[in-house]
């Protein structure tokens, strides 16, 4: 990353931009706020470099196990990996369960939402229906004769009226209700189908790095934008997977080789790249091209959040927040239609150190070729600059005098403007830094001193193998070699003096033996489990401690992980609630009935009216490991009890019985209106047997039920709860 480009505040506010040449039709003032936008993520990025190298550093534990200045040859067990590991598998399992939350309001201005009420209401609609057609009717209007004058008249008409205030306010309230219901489950399927398409890194394996990155840099971030079918593709690492980049890359291609200008070579091999690619999407028999939500997941030092930002969450106090990107000047030109020529600071492929764009260099090998025919260094920094105060996006490059596009809203609308949204787990009030420590760095004293003791431990034993000495001048030096290189089990001769023993020769070496309570590391897995909240057990080690200690350890990283399960539903409820306010105002009605079917209802409301109304909620724990065992436990023994309350819905009873048992099944084909029940049909369908003793259909209206039937298969007793066995 370009983080080390500006080592303090002082050198960023020194920051010149270099001509690129071609200024023709930018005004002064633009290149001057171009100069400032960039001065000013040079201060940021300046300002949080200490941050983004202990992400670094972090990230480089995780991976191997020990720090860059830890010995290479020295004992390294990954403890930090393994932690990181098991706590991305704890926290995040399956992908959210969205539903549609309906903001609960007052839908009804009459009835006062009492059943009781209602049903009187129509009781007396339909009495006074009955009371004025018994009336005569008037020959001239056609209406019944009422004397208007007769109390009992004029108080079951005030009576009328108001029953026909409260029925047509029900029906008023219930027909809005179902409107909304419906364009939620449209929105529940469009939200569940946007999950569906992301490429090429599908969802779930987009979250599982995301809670993987949070762990280790202590923050994971998530951008949303929405790829249009026409117009420029949003600046995004993740796009959908259709023929849009073959289709850029071809037009760059042809606005190079059709250059009047700069005309190229006949031989140039972008020509015969232009043709083959012509031929190849020739013979494709359809072009596919798709728009739909994105959801991508940049690096956590790929995000720049303002030095006055008080909190990642919200990012409260931001002014502004910028996104780092790293193209070839081929993409640039091809995402942006720019032409950077030599104007623009060229970057190593790591992303990290500018390098110095040199033409005058022979061997040109590692250069990177430029749409110019020029040779030019390194990769090209681009900057997404989402300023909220001028309700702006900027998009520039480092070095570069211009605006790669002109500044614009945002490509989605999100109520809190920049739809970059950060997560956390260890968050914690600090004034020193904005960053919350990670997992990995909570835990690398643990972390060290386990490698540190395996290697004193590795030391000692090579220290305490035993050696033998010898008096100088008693024995021949050939003779102490073949000893020391002596295998196991093989016989060696030696040169004794006269009169004397090997015994009186060779003598042992006293050497310390090895104590294990000196490498004891019991200590430090039980400050790894008071720091990030993992047991040894958990990675993967036997402990010492009971059944009892082990189950409260195991209740403690439980409680732990709750935290921050919860955390990330909420965190996946405020995506889905902006990821459903960008589906409402940007897919149109002809996309979604395509998607989502005929059935689909898609509202042509504001967006005030959308962001009031309707909303999308991530269920509590529908992220996590399923317990399949107890959920269906409990349903066996609750059903019997909703199988005698009355009123009970049959398709609902249904559902709930699927949904528990993590079946797909679609009952909108099993249920057929009006049919009994299949144990009532096989009861209407019995033969008689002739005797009328024997005969079912002879013995009343309930006769073949009288037998006693078994529902369910028989069980044995229920294990103990709340076993402590871990």
């Amino acid at each position: 990353m370009a983080n080390d480009s500006y080592d303090t505040e002082a050198e960023a506010a020194d920051l010149s931009v270099t001509p690129s040449g071609d200024t023709a039709g930018v005004s002064p003032s633009e290149m001057q706020l171009v100069k400032s936008i960039q001065k000013t993520i040079a201060q940021d990025k300046a300002h949080h470099k200490p941050a983004f190298e202990q992400m670094r550093s972090d990230m480089y534990v995780a991976r191997h196990g020990a720090p860059k200045d830890y010995p290479a040859g020295h004992y390294k067990a990954n403890l930090c990996g393994r932690h990181v590991k098991q706590k991305t598998a704890a926290l995040y399992a399956k992908n959210p369960k969205a539903t549609a939350v309906r903001r609960e309001t007052m839908d009804f201005k009459t009835w006062d939402e009492n059943p009781q009420s209602l049903q009187l209401a129509m009781q007396t609609l339909i009495q006074m229906q009955q009371m004025l057609g018994g009336l005569p009717v008037d020959p001239v209007t056609g209406q019944p004769t009422i004397d208007e004058a007769d109390p009992l008249i004029q108080q079951a008409m005030q009576a009328f009226e108001k029953s026909q205030e409260i029925v047509a306010d029900y029906q008023q309230g219930m027909e809005r209700q179902t409107l909304i219901n419906k364009v939620g489950k449209t929105l529940e399927i469009l939200y569940a189908q946007a999950l569906r398409e992301q490429k090429p890194v599908d969802f779930k394996t987009g979250m599982k790095q995301l809670v993987r990155r949070t762990c280790t840099t202590g923050v994971g971030y998530v951008e949303l934008g929405f790829q249009r079918e026409k117009g420029p593709r949003p600046d995004m690492t993740e796009k959908m997977a259709d023929f849009r980049a073959r289709l850029d890359h071809m037009k760059a291609l042809t606005k190079r080789v059709t250059d009047t200008e700069n005309p190229i070579d006949p031989d140039d091999p972008e020509i015969a790249e232009l043709e083959k690619s012509i031929a190849a999407l020739q013979a494709e028999p359809e072009v596919i091209l798709r728009e739909g939500l994105i959801i991508d997941f940049p690096q956590s030092t790929k995000v720049i959040p303002d030095k006055l930002c008080r909190s990642l969450v919200g990012f409260i106090g931001a002014r502004h927040i910028t996104l780092e990107y790293m193209y070839t000047c081929d993409e640039v030109q091809e995402i942006f239609g720019v032409d950077l020529g030599m104007g623009y600071k060229g970057y190593a492929p790591d992303g990290k150190m500018p390098v110095e764009i040199d033409t005058n260099v022979e061997d040109d090998s590692d250069k990177l070729y430029t749409p110019t025919g020029e040779k030019g260094a390194g990769l090209v920094c681009v900057w997404k600059y989402y300023d909220k105060p001028s309700g702006l996006v900027y998009y520039v490059a480092d070095g570069y005098d211009k605006f790669l596009r002109e500044p614009a809203s945002p490509d989605v609308f999100v109520e809190d403007f920049w739809p970059v949204y950060a997560l956390t787990f260890n968050a914690v009030e600090s004034e020193e830094s904005l960053f919350p420590p990670s997992d990995v760095y909570l835990m690398l004293d643990q972390q060290l001193e386990y490698n540190r003791s395996r290697q004193g431990m590795r030391e000692h034993r090579k220290a305490a193998r035993p050696r033998w000495t010898y008096q100088n001048g008693k024995i021949e030096e050939q003779d102490v070699v073949n000893i020391s290189q002596a295998e196991p089990f093989t016989a060696t001769g030696i040169n004794t003096p006269p009169g004397q023993k090997l015994s009186d020769i060779l003598d042992v070496m006293p050497v310390p033996g090895v104590d294990p309570n000196l490498y004891e590391t019991g200590q430090l897995f039980t400050d790894v489990q008071l720091v990030v909240g993992s047991s040894e057990a958990q990675f993967g080690g036997v402990s010492k401690a009971t059944a009892t200690e082990s189950a409260i350890a195991a209740n403690s990283s439980s409680s732990s992980d709750n935290s921050s399960i919860d955390d990330l539903d909420g965190f996946l409820t405020v995506i889905s609630r902006a990821s459903g306010q960008i589906l409402l105002r940007e897919m149109s009605e002809k996309q979604v009935m395509q998607v989502v079917g005929v059935g689909a209802v898609w509202p042509h409301l504001s967006l005030s009216e959308i962001a009031n109304e309707l909303y999308l909620e991530v269920e509590a724990g529908s992220t996590g490991k399923p317990n399949q065992a107890v959920e269906i436990d409990n349903w066996q023994k609750l059903l019997p009890f909703v199988l005698q309350m009355p009123g009970v819905d049959q398709h609902w009873l249904l559902k709930e019985t699927l949904r528990r048992l993590d079946d797909r099944m679609d009952t909108t084909e099993a249920f057929a209106s009006g049919a009994p029940s299949i144990m009532a049909q096989n009861a209407m369908s019995q033969l008689s047997t002739g005797d009328a003793a024997s005969d079912p259909n002879a013995q009343g209206a309930t006769g073949g039920q009288n037998a006693p039937t078994q529902t369910e298969a028989q069980r044995g007793s229920e294990p103990a709860f709340g076993s402590n066995q871990v």
